[in-house]
């Protein structure tokens, strides 16, 4: 206690003093808590499904799901044709599930109300894809396998 009063006395004697040693270890402790926050949302946190540690993607690469071709210059798969996905799904037993999305960006219209339409992002995946994630839907049904078929009603999934 009579370390803490003496520090308080001297801090009141000289203001400046005290103005700069709050300042310097304010900045400190905010920039370790931006570079943690980073590393923690990048590096450390999980991906947020059921089991991460499961999930593979087919390929060896970084560079996939470009728009670039189905084959890259090294003769590496950088995009798989959907018959090719269901020929994957269909033979190899080792994969538990698998689960396909679209390559490259695509938008829809979306309209609110009574307001013109806005382009939003949109992104065409297989119907197992939310369970393949053990991921459900907040409200209503997520995709399911039978919208895969041909002659499925249309089914639509939104995120905020």
């Amino acid at each position: 206690m009579y370390d803490l009063k003496l520090a308080l006395r001297q801090f009141r004697k000289s203001p400046g003093f005290a103005a700069t040693v709050i300042l310097t270890i304010s900045l400190g402790i905010g920039a370790n808590t931006a570079i943690f926050t980073l590393v923690h949302a990048i590096l450390l946190k999980s991906l947020p499904v059921v089991d991460p540690a499961s999930l593979y993607r087919i390929g060896d690469l970084d560079d996939c799901c470009v728009d670039g071709g189905f084959m890259n210059d090294n003769g590496d798969f950088d995009i798989f044709s959907y018959d090719l996905y269901r020929h994957f799904q269909d033979t190899t037993p080792e994969f538990e599930q698998l689960a396909a999305f679209q390559s490259g960006h695509n938008t829809v219209n979306v309209r609110r109300g009574n307001a013109a339409a806005q382009p939003e992002t949109a992104e065409y995946v297989s119907g197992n894809y939310f369970s393949t994630f053990g991921l459900g839907a907040y409200a209503g049904r997520a995709l399911l396998p039978s919208d895969d078929v041909p002659g499925a009603a249309p089914v639509a999934v939104l995120s905020f």
